[in-house]
């Protein structure tokens, strides 16, 4: 098949003994070609890095579902010369494309060219450049779902002024957007990280306090402890989570979104049935309508100037990807990891 010359991605491919190899590759495919119908071909400015990409990069089976596979769950670039997606996309238009399967069950971003179903791609904000709409990428779709969902469960029924709203695993892309966009609605935020390099930039972004796991746990042996939190968005899972749990108040909420320390929640029902606790799942990969994802966008596109000169962004080249992703797994990097595949 012929490849042109300026197409490369960062392939993984796990074998059948389980050996994981990767780096960067020819992209395998001729991106000048037309697209198959019903397809579009975006050629890919900058791919957000997230901690699901770093799991597909080692190989991590409940992630990678084929192989080979090429990571990247986000991309914002342009549309191919040539192709019309749906009838309004013209050649040259700005776009994103977040999950719909890329870089779990289909090649994703994280490389020069990208080819999805049409229906997936989404007009990217006038405003909102490439690097900037993958600095925010699922991170920033999370955030403002985590955000929202929260609002509805808490604002309406519970909420108390001056009461505290914490934000786990604060120093991540998630737990930074989610700080500044719980900040920017006048909540008082608690952001909670193991990085203390991180802290002037948590207060930046709007934290009214800056602590650590160990400082909000409760040594208590009890299933409920004293009501702290009004809300929460909780990037970590595991222990932290259920520990968590037992000190929101009553009428409170947890939203969930990562699992960095533990999938495994032992947890009693008490939060639940004695103080109303609501823990709310997020899921951005799927759960979301295209729709619902492009006003999304309008919306992170608003957020971004507010945040930009202060939301830690890192540049990657393809050949950084694998050392990216260790770091990420070993809890050594902050706020957003971007891919410039050219």
């Amino acid at each position: 098949m012929t490849t042109h010359p300026k197409t490369a991605c960062w392939r993984v491919c796990r074998g059948a003994d389980g050996l994981v190899t990767a780096g960067v590759e020819p992209l395998g495919w001729d991106a000048t070609s037309p697209p198959a119908a019903a397809e579009v071909i975006v050629r890919v400015e900058a791919a957000g890095f997230n901690y699901k990409d770093a799991l597909c990069a080692t190989g991590h089976p409940g992630v990678m579902r084929i192989s080979p596979l090429v990571p990247g769950i986000d991309a914002a670039g342009t549309v191919v010369v040539g192709t019309v997606v749906a009838g309004a996309l013209a050649a040259g238009s700005p776009v994103v494309v977040t999950g719909n399967g890329q870089g779990e069950t289909r090649d994703g971003a994280f490389a020069t060219f990208l080819r999805m179903p049409a229906a997936a791609v989404i007009p990217r904000p006038a405003a909102l450049s490439a690097e900037g709409a993958m600095a925010l990428g699922t991170a920033g779709l999370t955030a403002l779902l985590a955000c929202d969902r929260l609002a509805g469960l808490v604002a309406t029924r519970h909420e108390v002024a001056g009461e505290s709203w914490l934000v786990t695993g604060a120093s991540g892309g998630v737990g930074m957007l989610a700080v500044a966009v719980l900040a920017a609605t006048g909540r008082r935020v608690v952001a909670c990280s193991r990085k203390p390099g991180a802290a002037a930039t948590l207060r930046a972004l709007g934290a009214a306090e800056v602590t650590t796991p160990d400082a909000i746990r409760d040594p208590t042996p009890k299933s409920l402890v004293k009501g702290r939190w009004a809300g929460v968005v909780d990037t970590v899972g595991g222990p932290l989570l259920a520990d968590i749990l037992r000190a929101v108040r009553p009428g409170g909420a947890v939203a969930a979104i990562g699992m960095a320390g533990g999938a495994d929640l032992l947890t009693s029902v008490h939060p639940f049935i004695l103080r109303g606790v609501t823990l709310a799942g997020i899921d951005a990969a799927s759960l979301p309508t295209q729709a619902e994802r492009a006003a999304l966008w309008q919306r992170l596109a608003d957020v971004w100037p507010r945040v930009a000169a202060t939301f830690p962004v890192t540049r990657l080249a393809l050949g950084d990807v694998g050392t990216w992703a260790a770091r990420m797994l070993a809890g050594e990097t902050s706020g957003r990891g971007v891919v410039i595949p050219g």
